[in-house]
């Protein structure tokens, strides 16, 4: 393993590149030059016989032939540099070639990170493609440092001769790399993994943005738990963020029944969540959500409205006008457990609201059920697709707001955040 590894771009200026191998010490060094005719290649001025380095070239006089500036030459970079470590040459066959530049020079890249501790990347040498590839792959990557030579500008030609390489902060440039990519994430409800780059970036040196990004971590975090169910973890979270999302605060408060509540927000939270899972093409996991919406929403009328546990009905079977019926469903432990399709008939022999809707529209809910009871996720092996998600997403989302609207629930969704500033 290396202690330094230098990546550098070999052009027609010899210098730049004599001072950054002067100035970093490498190791081992990458240069990357075109071959071909030694006319126009630069990789004969890394270690080529002679004076390989062509500084200024012969100028005559077209008429008296007379010379008006003598050509100037230098030997290779290694002789003038005092390099005496390992080295590699990466030879491009077209300088000019952006195919083979990017691909040539992601593969040196990967070869760096293999031996090296400390990779820097210098980009100044080298046709303006080569020096824009490496430029290009190093500048969004942590593990690298970006270098080039800096000067004093007398005109807008060329900096003059007093250059110098130095390694270039650019942190906030990746910082705003990730955090587009984190942003995009965050768009689509994307909350976990949005904050798993965002812990990577932890790991980086932040400068004065660590504040901010933690900040951000915290909130999808927050956000994370509540698209997974987990109310109260996000009720701790969001605390101290109440004030900057007051609509889902207040929406979390009445989920936990912290607040005025009409009992049956976890049930539309769960159909926006099953439509954020459907944005992100998880069919299956959004016709899971809404069958528990439907199930929740009896669920809920019967402890409220009867004060009735359907996962145990034993208890209250004096409440049933039918008892034989039900009386039939105890399982070996005595205990009698009613799931979807009961749960709407015994609404429906109490006479309940939500039980005459359901009557109104069995075999509709019946044909739907199906598509969930045929799916991965619950007894059968079919994937459940765009089409069949949209179908069963219509018909639940009315459904629910029918039962709703019929016990005068005021029909309000929340809305997670697609931003976080």
């Amino acid at each position: 393993m290396y202690e330094k590894v230098l990546i550098i771009t070999v052009g027609g200026s010899d210098e730049v590149i004599v001072q950054a191998v002067k100035k970093y010490h490498p190791d081992y060094v990458f240069f990357i030059c075109s071959g071909g005719n030694p006319k126009v290649a630069s990789e004969i001025t890394v270690d080529g016989k002679g004076n390989v380095c062509i500084r200024k070239r012969e100028i005559r006089c077209p008429n008296c032939k007379q010379i008006i500036e003598k050509k100037e030459t230098y030997p290779n970079i290694l002789i003038q540099s005092g390099y005496k470590g390992e080295y590699e040459k990466v030879i491009l066959d077209d300088p000019d070639d952006f195919s083979e530049i990017y691909k040539k020079t992601k593969e040196t890249l990967k070869k760096a990170k293999k031996i090296g501790r400390e990779i820097i990347c210098d980009f100044t040498g080298g046709t303006k493609i080569m020096s824009s590839v490496l430029s290009i792959l190093s500048a969004f990557d942590f593990e690298l440092k970006l270098s080039f030579s800096k000067g004093k500008r007398e005109d807008t030609i060329k900096i003059t001769k007093e250059s110098f390489p130095i390694v270039e902060n650019i942190i906030s440039a990746r910082i705003d790399f990730f955090m587009n990519t984190v942003d995009s994430l965050i768009s689509k409800y994307l909350y976990y993994p949005a904050k798993l780059i965002l812990e990577q970036l932890t790991e980086k040196e932040l400068g004065n943005q660590q504040k901010e990004i933690l900040r951000k971590i915290e909130i999808c975090d927050a956000f994370y738990h509540w698209d997974n169910f987990e109310y109260e973890k996000a009720y701790k979270m969001l605390k101290g963020y109440s004030q900057q999302y007051p609509q889902q605060w207040n929406y979390l408060l009445k989920i936990l029944k912290k607040t005025k509540n009409s009992g049956y927000e976890p049930v539309l939270d769960l159909v926006k969540n099953a439509e954020r899972q459907a944005e992100n093409g998880f069919y299956d996991n959004g016709v899971a959500r809404l069958y528990r919406g439907i199930e929740l929403l009896a669920q809920t009328r019967f402890k409220k409205e009867y004060k009735i546990e359907t996962a145990h009905l034993e208890k209250s079977l004096d409440k049933v006008k039918n008892k034989e019926k039900w009386e039939r469903k105890r399982d070996k432990k005595g205990e009698i457990k009613i799931g979807l399709t009961d749960d709407y008939e015994l609404l429906a022999e109490l006479e309940d609201p939500f039980g005459k809707i359901y009557k109104k529209k069995e075999k509709e809910l019946q044909n739907q059920l199906k598509i969930r009871n045929l799916s991965k996720l619950a007894h059968g092996d079919n994937p459940i697709l765009e089409k069949e998600w949209r179908e069963f997403f219509i018909f639940s989302k009315n459904y629910i707001e029918e039962c709703l609207t019929e016990i005068k629930v005021k029909i309000e969704y929340p809305v997670l955040p697609d931003k976080i500033q």
